[in-house]
Parts: structure tokens; C-alpha cells; sequence
């Protein structure tokens, strides 16, 4: 790092953790400069320890009776996916169930059985096993630990003491065969995060059906505290061409401290994390959080990841206290806001830049892509911020919360009647993104017309400028493909975020921005966009946009959109290529691009596969139609879609007005 970068960390480390930064900048740089068997010793140092039968507050105050009288389907579902945990059986992502009784191996993938090293963890070189078909995300899934929620909640469900006794071994296998800071599952500060979270909603589940009498092993709780020191000594920050770098990662560090002291606040120092977590997080809310509420790192899987973090660790302070500052909580709702406005018809976000479809915790089913999964979240939010169109809005779905808060506060739901309005058209400026609806008829048209206002020096974003989803009358026609691998395939990663898989235009068959091949996480911009114009006339709203692929050749895209008929047209003006490209990725089952062209170019149309990632990890064949053409430097095409009629005669190409 140069010193410009060290500088600017010492000051935000001062500003976060306040005379302490200096120690911890200093263990960050003895890192750097010690050799690695004399800094290995600075981890035995115990400077919090947690001795048996610590009490653990807890706040659910029900029974299992009030579970299943608003949830009477679900305890089965519960107590079916902890019998298969008693036998060792995991869900891993997209991968499904698996089986682990011959050999509980943390070290493992378990696709490719690529053994993972247990050396000192920043010893471990994780690049070297990128592009091999081997992917870490596996690994660690199963040492994020989700599986404990589902065995505290089949505990406190069932009295069955089975469950408990089976997360505790589990746990405590775990330990012995991850001693901190050794292995692959330290390598990461937010895979620490992110289990070190589950553990804590777990035994606070535990904690509430054993009123306040558990007797947790005392390894289990030091053990938490040794999460929260890893993390403190590697919060995800560091620096790229001169800008501090901070991200999801971030996000998750914070919350974790914030957890950790919040549960565990009668152990002495933990009271420290708290305002360290919860001064961190609203440090980077002002960071990532842009000002119409999407999350700057043109993903919205990891909008929703940051929101449901928020929204967990604000839950938590809530129940212990803790009063959350006004900026936190309005920008908890706009990213809700912003969830709602985005949520395509089948109840999903659309796959804009990397989706993996990562979880912080998952409170209601088991890694289930559910198509009202959104809502489970936003009941979250409800509950948090006290909104009564939420609460309307995810009555019906408040199998997550229900592990967050005293069950007496559900009956609010139930009576909620406010309903939430969503307009015709949204323009998130700052996040680069319009949608265009009819939520009635399930209509809508998402166009991505600029990059989001400031560049974030996190490497999620794809090549997907001036592209569309399209949903007409409730049929997908257009469809982000989403995002298969990170490292395991450079050719597949680099496939799925170029602009040739996404619908919008390749000129001179280049990328609007570089993609360098062994380098999963960066893009080299190239493309800037300008000045977005909307027009709302009568019934007919139009956007504008314009991507510049450098300062002669340029990609102009109108969308209109007919709010009565449904009918929608694309005009594209091409400027200063020599060929263009339009690439037509297909929602799959959805094989016949039904669209109106009109053009004086000579087009040529081919069909291709295309890799669509219904999942992280998880491909449906689909196809994507690429209509090609010279544009001798100038040219213009129109698409035009009417879900209800087929004829081309009905339509006026100019107007899109049905006549």
C-alpha cells in the first residue's frame, strides 16, 4: 500500500474504533512486515474470555403453539430438514442436499473434492485454485452455518433435545477442526461474519425455549469472541487506484461486531464492538447507500444482501435497546422502497450485475429461492421502521421475523390495511436504473441507463449498459442471465457479465468496458453514458439514454412504453460503428423472440445457448438471438412488442398507440 492509502486508513480506523485505531493499525501492519511464525504467536493472546452457563438474553417470548398457529405448515418442514441434519445431510447452495456422514469435511468442496489447505490463513493462496473448476463459494457454505438456525428452531419447536445436543457437537467439531486463524475458512472476513452471525440467532433460540437456564459450553462463547477479534484485525478494507475500497464485505464485518456485543454484552469489552459495529455500519450506509436507496454496487443481489443485514442487526438493536440513528433508518427504507420497485412479476429481483444468491441468515425455509422470499424481508423492514403499507404488503409472510421479535408484535400485521403504491415508471438516478410497470396487467420493462453515480471500486458490476428485462402481460421475454461462477470458469464468469449476454448492443463486436480474463472482479471502464430523458405523455411513457463506447462511436436507446395497450418499442441509434450486434437473451421457455423490426439495414439473425444461472452454481439452457448488421456509421433499428396482438398492421410504429 502507499502511504496516501495507509494515511487514509489511519484516519478511518481513529474515526471508528478512536485511540484503539493505532493498535489496530499497527497489528494490520505487523502483518505486513513480521515474519509470519513470530505474528502467529499474537493469536494465542487472550483478551476476552467467557466462562460456562453464561446467560443469553433472549426476546421471542412465545411458544411453539403461536408458531403454529400462524405457521401451520411450517413445523414439519422445519423438523424434516433438521432430521436430515441429524444425519449429516447439508444443503449446499444450488449443489442440494448432500451427503457428509462418512466424512464431515470443512476443507472440502464437495463437487470437485478439492482439498482446501489448514495452514495459517493468510498463508493460503486462494487464486491458485481460480479457473480449475473448483469453487471456494462451496466450501464455505457449509461453514457459514446456516444449518444451526434450522436445528435451534426444530429445538424450540419440538422440545426435542436431540437437535440441541447435535448444533452443540457440531459446533464444537468445527472448532477442533478450525482453530483460529488456521484453514480456508478463515481466509475470509465475511464468511466469519456471516457464521458467527448464525451461531448467535441460534443460541438465542436455544436461549429462549430453555428460559434463560442454558448451560452453553464456555468453547462455544470464547469462540464467538474469537470471531470477533478476527474480524476486527481483518475488516474488509483496503485500497484501489487511490480510493479506499469497502463493500458487502464491509457491511457484514460491522454487523457481526454489533451482534456479538449485543448478545454477549455482559462479557466484559464486547460493549466496545457494539459502537464500533453500529458506528461502522452508519459510516458506510453514507458510503454505499445511494440517494434513491439502491446499493452502489450495481448488483441488486447484493442490495438485497446489505438490506437484509441492516435490517438483522437493526432488528437485534432494537430488541436490546439500542436507539438507531434517523440516517440509518431512512436508509433501511429506501432500499426497501427500492426492493418493492424492482421486484418483477414472478416476486424476484432481476440479476442485475453478480447475483450468488447470498444469505446472511435464512430464518424461513433452507436456502430456498421462494418467490415471495423478498416479502420475508421486507416484513423485516415493517417491523424495524414501523410502516403500515410493509406490514400490508408482507402479512402473509412473516416466517422470518417471527424469530426476530416477541410474537405479540405480529398481531400488527394482521390488521395492516395500507396498501403501497407503485407509479408507472421509476427512475432510480443515482443507481442507473428505470422501470416501467403496470403491476395490474404484470407488465414491466427494467432498462439500465447509466452506470451508478460514482464509481465503486468493487468489482460486481457487468457490461449490461442500455440493457433490458422485459415482462409483457406477465410473460418474460428478456431476461438478465445472472451469474453462474466467480472463479471456478473464467470463461464462463467473463461470458455472463459481457455485454454480449446481456440485451442491449455490441459495436464493432467489442466490450463496452474491458474484461481482463484472469480477473474475476475487474472491469477496466471504457464506456460512459449521458444525460437520461423521460417523457410522460398522456399514456405513453419514453426513455432516453445514451451509451458513449469512446468519443466516435456511440449507442443510443429509447424505450416507450404504452400504459394502456402494453405495447412497448425500442429504437436504437447507432453512431460511428462500422457492425452492431443486438443480443436478445431469452427467459427460459421462452424460445420465440416474437418482435416487430422496422429498419432500411440488412439484418442477419442467429440463435445461440446461452448459460442461464437460475441459481449461483445452477444452469437452465436457454437461447439468445443475436440480430447482427453492418451500420455504415449510421444507422437506426426498431423493435416493437405488443403482448396482445401479433399483427404489425394495428400498430403505429411512431406513436406504439393502438389504433
Amino acid at each position: 500500500m502507499k502511504l496516501l492509502d495507509w494515511m487514509k486508513l489511519a484516519q478511518l480506523y481513529l474515526v471508528i474504533f478512536g485511540l484503539q485505531g493505532f493498535l489496530l493499525l499497527i497489528d494490520r501492519a505487523a502483518r505486513r512486515i513480521l515474519p509470519w511464525q513470530c505474528y502467529r504467536y499474537t493469536w494465542q493472546l487472550k483478551s476476552k474470555t467467557v466462562s460456562d452457563a453464561v446467560k443469553i438474553q433472549s426476546y421471542i417470548n412465545s411458544g411453539s403453539s403461536d408458531y403454529e398457529k400462524f405457521f401451520p405448515a411450517e413445523k414439519r418442514k422445519i423438523v424434516n430438514a433438521a432430521d436430515r441434519i441429524l444425519k449429516r445431510e447439508f444443503q449446499i447452495a444450488s449443489l442440494g442436499w448432500m451427503d457428509f456422514s462418512d466424512n464431515l469435511n470443512w476443507h472440502i468442496d464437495p463437487k470437485t473434492k478439492y482439498q482446501w489447505s489448514t495452514r495459517f490463513y493468510s498463508e493460503i493462496d486462494i487464486a491458485s485454485s481460480f479457473n480449475s473448476g473448483t469453487d471456494i463459494k462451496m466450501t464455505w457454505e457449509l461453514s457459514r452455518f446456516h444449518q444451526a438456525v434450522i436445528l435451534a428452531r426444530a429445538y424450540w419447536l419440538t422440545g426435542d433435545t436431540r437437535y440441541r445436543k447435535d448444533l452443540i457437537d457440531h459446533w464444537l467439531d468445527w472448532i477442533d477442526n478450525n482453530p483460529c486463524p488456521y484453514g480456508i475458512n478463515w481466509t475470509s472476513s465475511m464468511e466469519v461474519s456471516i457464521r458467527v452471525v448464525n451461531l448467535i440467532l441460534a443460541l438465542l433460540i436455544i436461549a429462549d425455549k430453555d428460559k434463560n437456564i442454558s448451560s452453553i459450553p464456555g468453547t462455544v462463547l470464547n469462540n464467538i469472541l474469537e470471531h470477533g477479534k478476527y474480524i476486527i484485525r481483518n475488516l474488509e478494507i483496503g485500497s484501489k487506484n487511490g480510493k479506499l475500497v469497502a463493500g458487502n464485505h464491509l457491511v457484514s464485518n460491522y454487523s457481526a461486531l454489533a451482534c456479538i456485543g449485543l448478545v454477549l454484552s455482559d462479557v466484559q469489552s464486547t460493549q466496545d464492538w457494539i459502537s464500533i459495529g453500529m458506528r461502522g455500519l452508519n459510516m458506510e450506509i453514507e458510503r454505499q447507500v445511494l440517494p434513491d436507496g439502491l446499493h452502489y454496487e450495481s448488483s441488486l443481489n447484493y442490495h438485497k444482501f446489505v438490506l437484509e443485514t441492516l435490517l438483522v442487526t437493526g432488528i437485534l438493536s432494537k430488541n436490546y435497546g439500542l436507539e438507531l440513528s434517523s440516517k440509518y433508518s431512512k436508509s433501511v427504507s429506501k432500499m426497501c422502497d427500492a426492493v418493492i420497485g424492482l421486484t418483477r412479476p414472478d416476486g424476484q429481483l432481476p440479476m442485475i450485475g453478480d447475483s450468488d444468491n447470498g444469505r446472511l441468515a435464512v430464518l424461513s425455509g433452507y436456502y430456498l429461492n421462494r418467490s415471495d422470499n423478498n416479502h420475508d424481508m421486507l416484513a423485516l423492514g415493517a417491523f424495524l421502521l414501523n410502516r403500515e403499507d410493509l406490514k400490508c404488503l408482507s402479512k402473509d409472510n412473516l416466517g422470518e421475523l417471527f424469530w426476530l421479535i416477541d410474537s405479540a408484535n405480529l398481531s400488527s400485521f394482521v390488521q395492516a390495511t395500507e396498501k403501497f403504491s407503485i407509479p408507472e415508471y421509476q427512475h432510480y438516478k443515482y443507481g442507473g436504473l428505470c422501470v416501467l410497470q403496470n403491476r395490474e396487467r404484470k407488465d414491466f420493462i427494467l432498462f439500465r441507463t447509466d452506470w451508478p453515480e460514482g464509481e465503486c471500486p468493487t468489482g460486481h458490476r457487468h457490461n449490461d449498459l442500455l440493457s433490458l428485462e422485459i415482462w409483457l402481460n406477465g410473460d418474460p421475454i428478456t431476461v438478465d442471465p445472472g451469474t453462474l461462477t466467480y472463479t471456478a470458469d473464467f470463461h464462463v464468469r467473463n461470458e455472463l457479465r459481457s455485454n454480449k449476454s446481456h440485451a442491449t448492443v455490441t459495436l464493432n463486436n467489442d466490450e463496452q468496458n474491458l474484461i481482463q480474463f484472469d480477473s474475476p472482479f475487474e472491469l477496466v471502464s471504457k464506456t460512459n453514458s449521458g444525460e437520461v430523458l423521460i417523457n410522460n405523455s398522456k399514456d405513453l411513457i419514453t426513455v432516453e439514454s445514451t451509451a458513449f463506447w469512446n468519443a466516435i462511436m456511440s449507442h443510443e436507446r429509447s424505450v416507450s412504453y404504452s400504459i394502456k395497450s402494453g405495447a412497448l418499442m425500442i429504437k436504437d441509434t447507432i453512431t460511428g460503428a462500422d457492425t452492431a450486434c443486438w443480443n436478445w437473451p431469452l427467459f427460459p421457455g421462452s424460445e420465440n423472440f416474437k418482435a416487430i423490426v422496422s429498419t432500411d439495414l440488412e439484418l442477419s439473425e442467429t440463435s445461440e445457448n446461452l448459460k442461464y444461472a437460475s441459481a449461483y452454481g445452477l444452469s437452465i439452457k436457454s437461447k439468445i438471438i443475436r440480430i447482427s448488421s453492418n451500420t455504415k456509421k449510421r444507422a437506426s433499428v426498431k423493435f416493437i412488442f405488443n403482448p396482445r396482438k401479433d399483427n404489425a398492421e394495428i400498430l403505429d410504429k411512431d406513436s406504439l398507440m393502438v389504433s
